[in-house]
């Protein structure tokens, strides 16, 4: 998991867009069950309390970091309270993507194939700009919108803002790892849920046992905020 903070972090050094919160209550218009490529899986992510879209083109570069970030992403959240709806871009072949989605990249969940881009059209996005992404409330308005979250800032606020919210709704635990917030003061993190810690030989260690070695400066701790493990690597002189 630690290499996926590492991901995350490096990318969010480049240029990119700060996600916004988005002012009024403008609503989107979710896709049909007739857009959805389910493969084996029976989710459906449109009943979902929380929902985060996202759009996605199939001949993008970034294509393969894009899942990964998500699929890690998904791990760290809990499915039955915040769904995820993945809008794939009309611009290649269907089948082929398909199998590039279940199974070269072993996504377990549901696409929906946007058919001569009519999601994005209707909702006014930018067909120039994959990567967008947009988190919902249940009545479907704009909570948050900017751009993928393999960017450093727009990940963290999407993961603060579910944690809140799924907290606000009371569900407690549904969303793990370490929770990074913008405040006046600056930035701040916290673990969302008690942390595991893990040495590098991978033996779990108690929390008492783990401060005391931080402390004496014998272990650094490695955070990922797409894990409740923390890492201990040995300090080396």
């Amino acid at each position: 998991m630690i290499r996926f903070y590492f991901l995350v972090v490096v990318f969010g050094l480049s240029h990119f867009t700060y996600a916004q919160e988005a002012t009024g209550s403008i609503l989107f218009q979710l896709p049909t069950n007739a857009l959805k490529v389910s493969g084996s899986t029976k989710v459906n992510p449109l009943v979902k309390p929380l929902k985060l879209v996202t759009v996605l083109n199939p001949k993008a570069s970034s294509i393969d970091r894009e899942l990964e970030v998500w699929n890690a992403l998904m791990g760290s959240m809990d499915r039955d309270s915040i769904g995820y709806i993945f809008l794939v871009r009309d611009t290649d072949d269907k089948e082929r993507f398909k199998q590039y989605w279940f199974s070269d990249r072993n996504m377990d969940y549901p696409f929906y194939y946007d058919t001569e881009k009519k999601v994005i059209k209707a909702n006014g996005l930018s067909e120039g700009s994959p990567g967008q992404t947009l988190l919902l409330d249940d009545k479907n308005a704009i909570i948050l919108s900017g751009s993928s979250p393999i960017n450093t800032d727009p990940f963290n606020r999407y993961r603060s803002e579910v944690y809140k919210r799924t907290l606000e709704m009371g569900m407690e635990g549904a969303v793990g790892g370490v929770i990074v917030e913008h405040t006046e003061r600056g930035i701040k993190w916290f673990y969302a849920n008690d942390p595991v810690y893990v040495t590098e030989k991978g033996e779990v260690i108690p929390k008492k046992q783990a401060d005391t070695g931080i402390r004496s400066k014998k272990w650094v701790p490695g955070t990922s905020p797409l894990s409740d493990t923390i890492r201990l690597v040995n300090r080396h002189p």
